[in-house]
């Protein structure tokens, strides 16, 4: 076969990161024929080993496990080839090994693609995934903390006998394994699904075959298959053992609970879906508010339809697979993406429609890894913009409970975004899992008025915007409005909020130097002192959506570059995932924009 071979450009520093970026574009990897867009299996392991010789202190490779035919023997007759002494099955893990936070301290993330062998999309957009953390870090503040305080597991090929066929004979769209189990009655159709062979609810009929030729045969026995047994292996390894139930099937309906810990993400194509236990059945899992929150704060990014149980997309029983044996059986929050239109995804659409909206997801989803029950039902931060003038640290963002989880037009308001804001607190330096009683925070006020952009030749503006173009109440208050408009119930139209005595002037307010003084508790020359930084008693919100404010002395602040950690909390005593933005200080203050490396997800 003739394969063309293309130089990995290291796409993500224009499209993703705001800084300039080292990669391994210095070296020609192969790829598919006739998609130049897309690593050949070989092409991507070179390219991964590379970007572990670039990164040695943040990635690793290891063996897992073996292929079908790298122990056994495959089938001897056909009118194809099959590749010869199977393979090994790596998984790639990027972590800062440098952090002050040990393994067994970190959140664990694990990802899979290739488990289907046809669908050629999802490990190259698992391959830009790695690619962006790796390069992101100590440039994008979020991928920073993330490394810090996380590990993502990558495992690029679930099932590489298959995608050999799969790329080598693209005709046949190859989707199982390479086990023959004893037959040779199904011609090119024989294999075993093993996204059907995993150990929960293995065997039922009415979401997997027992005929060995059809394309969801669950294979002989429960992990019959070196390639689920190797996945499942390591998932122990991640995951503790104290948070599995003694018998997951027999205890299916048990909620597990908002303390345990995990994230999985099997990356599969196509459709457009986001999938979440369960998947066996057309019912809600116990821990369906959990779930589906972050099935619908996963939507917000790629638009994908929600294909879970009692959902209106949910499509088919999958009995035996990855996504309902990780959640039931480890205990972790889980889910799926079915990306693209296609299984052999086109270049074009790959790159301008699938890349640019499940990038954000996936590093969502590494945000809440540690505790995605509970964070995942939190408010979130976004929109953060910062800047240093006149010998002040100004920070604005955006917070919500309810924009990101009522993103779906066609579902009603879920019960996990209903909740007003109680507080948002910025930590300087230090993250608020490490915080301690003696680390300072700032509360954030409500604010009618977010900073702007600004270069060294102009002034902070306030954003300007035309109420009137929202016609729809949920526009006017969430995703148009931001906190700048309401909606008139008597005209039954959106218009400007009307300022007033109640407004953010006075001692509650944040315009100039008196913004965070007084009662609001950020007095001090410094802007370090704990005793006032932690009190945030005198402020209050008025709804779940809402602009936040805060001005600081930076005086204390030593030359050099810092971090502002934001986290927001509702009134139901929810915390939401982390966000964050570099600041710099200089030594002599002067005014100018500073707003680090934005986050090119919000």
């Amino acid at each position: 076969m003739i394969r063309s071979t293309f130089t990995l450009c290291l796409w993500l520093s224009v499209l993703l990161l705001t800084s300039a970026v080292i990669g391994v574009d210095a070296k020609t990897y192969e790829t598919i024929q006739g998609r130049s867009c897309f690593r050949s299996m070989k092409g991507m392991l070179d390219s991964m080993r590379d970007l572990v010789k670039l990164y040695p202190d943040l990635m690793s490779i290891t063996n897992i496990g073996e292929s079908y035919l790298k122990n056994n023997e495959g089938r001897k007759f056909g009118n194809y080839d099959i590749p010869k002494g199977g393979y090994d099955i790596y998984v790639v893990k990027i972590t800062d090994s440098n952090s002050s936070r040990k393994s067994q301290q970190k959140g664990k993330m694990l990802v899979t693609s290739g488990v289907h062998a046809r669908e050629w999309a999802p490990p190259e957009l698992l391959a830009r995934y790695i690619e962006t953390l790796a390069n992101g870090y100590d440039s994008n503040a979020d991928i920073t903390w993330i490394l810090q305080h996380t590990e993502i597991h990558a495992v690029l090929y679930v099932n590489p006998d298959g995608r050999w066929m799969a790329e080598e004979y693209p005709e046949l769209y190859w989707r199982k394994n390479m086990n023959p189990n004893g037959g040779g009655s199904c011609g090119d159709a024989y294999g075993t699904d093993i996204n059907r062979n995993f150990d929960f609810n293995w065997g039922d009929r009415a979401g997997a075959s027992n005929n060995p030729c059809d394309s969801d045969y669950h294979g002989k026995s429960r992990e019959s298959e070196p390639e689920t047994k190797a996945l499942a292996d390591y998932a122990k390894t991640l995951f503790p053992p104290s948070q599995r139930k003694n018998d997951p099937e027999a205890e299916m309906n048990k909620p597990f609970g908002e303390k345990n810990t995990g994230m999985y993400i099997d990356i599969h194509s196509s459709g457009g879906y986001v999938y979440y236990p369960w998947g066996h059945k057309d019912a809600k899992s116990p821990d369906d508010e959990a779930l589906q929150a972050l099935g619908r704060k996963i939507h917000h990014y790629n638009k994908y339809k929600l294909w879970a149980g009692s959902q209106p997309d949910f499509l088919y029983e999958a009995s035996g697979d990855s996504s309902d044996y990780l959640y039931a059986v480890m205990g972790v929050a889980s889910l799926g993406f079915e990306i693209g239109d296609d299984f052999q995804q086109k270049c074009n659409s790959f790159e301008s429609d699938v890349v640019p909206i499940n990038m954000p997801a996936l590093i969502f989803a590494a945000k809440i890894a540690q505790r995605p029950f509970k964070e995942v039902k939190g408010p979130d931060v976004s929109d953060i913009q910062a800047m240093n003038k006149n010998g002040n640290i100004q920070v604005s963002a955006h917070v919500s409970d309810s924009e990101m989880v009522n993103d779906i037009r066609a579902l009603p308001d879920f019960q996990t975004g209903k909740q007003k804001i109680a507080k948002v607190l910025v930590y300087v330096d230090v993250h608020p899992d490490d915080a301690k009683p003696s680390d300072a925070s700032w509360a954030m006020q409500p604010s009618r008025r977010r900073l702007e952009s600004e270069d060294t030749s102009s002034a902070a503006r306030t954003r300007s915007i035309d109420c009137a173009q929202f016609r729809k109440r949920k526009k006017c208050k969430r995703a148009g409005g931001r906190g700048v408009c309401e909606w008139s119930r008597k005209e039954r139209k959106c218009l400007a909020k009307k300022t007033g005595s109640s407004g953010n002037t006075g001692s509650s307010g944040n315009n100039g130097s008196s913004g965070n003084n007084g009662s609001s508790g950020n007095n001090g020359s410094s802007g370090n002192n704990a005793s006032s930084g932690n009190n945030g008693s005198s402020v209050e919100f008025n709804s779940g959506d809402e602009n936040v404010r805060l001005t600081f002395d930076s005086s204390g602040l030593s030359p050099g570059r810092h971090t502002l950690y934001i986290q927001a909390t509702d009134s139901d005593g929810y915390n939401g995932p982390v966000s964050s933005e570099f600041v710099e200080v200089r030594q002599r203050q002067r005014e100018t924009s500073l707003r680090g490396s934005k986050n090119p997800f919000d």
